[in-house]
């Protein structure tokens, strides 16, 4: 185990391609850390640094305070389970595990031992003596695992492990991942383009775009108060909606804008945070939305336009709501038992607490909302 320190470290592929632009951060000893983006954002770039596959252009790696840019994946005693696992078909999963022991010179008493720990901890002892050629896909990847753990890294390098599994398998697979890294206290960084994963496992992560570090924080930090309005977007089950209102003016003590041609009714507080040509950019989260059907009131000093339902999807204890006004989707999560019909029109509206703002020009956020807006279970007064 280690901690590991990135100082001003740049990626070039060539002269053309600029992977990663001067890159900072500190993972604790014994962190679960993620690296997270889009693709093309530079994160697997930093895990091949960081794992030594790839050598670094300018900067520094350091592995408890003295540098390893120049070492080796063995020097620094690294391991990594990648996407695809890799295993030698023909060997047993005992056999696959031991391999790295084995090139090591460890005895046949001490690889059967360190084997069977790791073994029982992922739960495939029983397949212990089958073919990795007779397993299944989600079997393969704890072998794969295993191998990985059994050389007692400094530091577990996951790129994307469980991205081509089926849901349920990769649900269970991520709360097994986080369970044994904590019991196991090994320093690991994951890559994956999955919000939800970064959520649920991790316990710091860093947010890349175009090879830029965004934001690095816990994942309720990231959720709740995110840099930019790409962070905002980018991290959470949902995306977050984003509004760009155009034309905002005040009208017998009312404002209001332009947003795709259509018309934005905008509560007084929101409108310090427009720019002097009267622009402004606000987000909510989905479970945020109040939907107004035909026939009810809409709640008082909230932002306010109309739209038309694209679909709606049941979730089981909510229904995720579509919402098209012009060009621009918008997304609500409706904890209430009612149907929408498609092409259905209704009122979207959001309380002012729930708005976050955003500078129109560099899109960094200037204000959060609250991450403790209740859901709108009350019934709306009929008008």
């Amino acid at each position: 185990m280690a901690s590991i320190e990135l100082q001003n470290v740049n990626k070039w592929y060539g002269n053309a391609i600029h992977a990663v632009r001067d890159i900072s951060f500190k993972i604790e000893d014994g962190e679960f850390f993620g690296l997270l983006g889009p693709s093309g954002s530079g994160k697997t770039s930093v895990l091949r640094m960081l794992a030594g596959l790839e050598s670094v252009t300018e900067g520094d790696i350091l592995f408890d305070g003295v540098s390893v840019t120049d070492q080796t994946p063995q020097q620094r005693n690294i391991a990594m389970v990648f996407e695809q696992n890799a295993l030698y078909p023909h060997m047993t999963a005992r056999q696959n595990i031991g391999y790295p022991l084995k090139i090591r010179g460890k005895s046949k008493d001490e690889m059967d031992k360190m084997v069977g720990d790791v073994a029982r901890m992922l739960h495939i002892d029983h397949l212990i003596d089958r073919r990795a050629s007779q397993m299944s896909g989600g079997q393969q990847q704890r072998v794969a695992i295993a191998r990985a753990l059994v050389r007692r890294p400094n530091l577990l390098c996951l790129d994307e492990p469980i991205a081509h599994l089926d849901t349920l398998l990769r649900a269970r697979l991520r709360g097994e991942l986080k369970r044994l890294q904590r019991s196991l206290g090994t320093t690991s960084v994951i890559v994956t383009h999955d919000p939800i994963e970064a959520m649920t496992m991790t316990d710091r992560l860093a947010v890349m775009r175009d090879g830029v570090l965004q934001q690095i924080g816990s994942p309720d930090d990231i959720h709740n108060r995110p840099v930019n309005a790409f962070v905002s977007q980018f991290f959470g089950l949902h995306s977050m909606n984003l509004f760009r209102v155009d034309n905002l003016k005040e009208s017998a003590g009312a404002f209001s804008g332009q947003l795709n041609g259509t018309h934005v009714d905008v509560p007084r507080s929101a409108t310090g945070y427009a720019n002097g040509l009267g622009q402004l950019l606000v987000g909510c989260r989905p479970h945020a939305v109040i939907l107004v059907k035909e026939g009810e009131t809409p709640p008082p000093d909230t932002f306010r336009l109309t739209g038309r339902v694209y679909v709606a999807e049941p979730l089981g204890e909510v229904t995720l709501v579509t919402i098209q006004v012009g060009d621009l989707t918008v997304q609500a999560l409706d904890p209430r038992k009612r149907d929408y019909a498609i092409d259905e029109e209704v009122i979207v509206t959001v309380p002012q607490s729930a708005l976050y703002a955003f500078d129109t020009g560099t899109e960094a956020t200037i204000a959060f909302g609250s991450a403790d807006e209740p859901l709108p279970t009350a019934d709306l007064k009929a008008g």
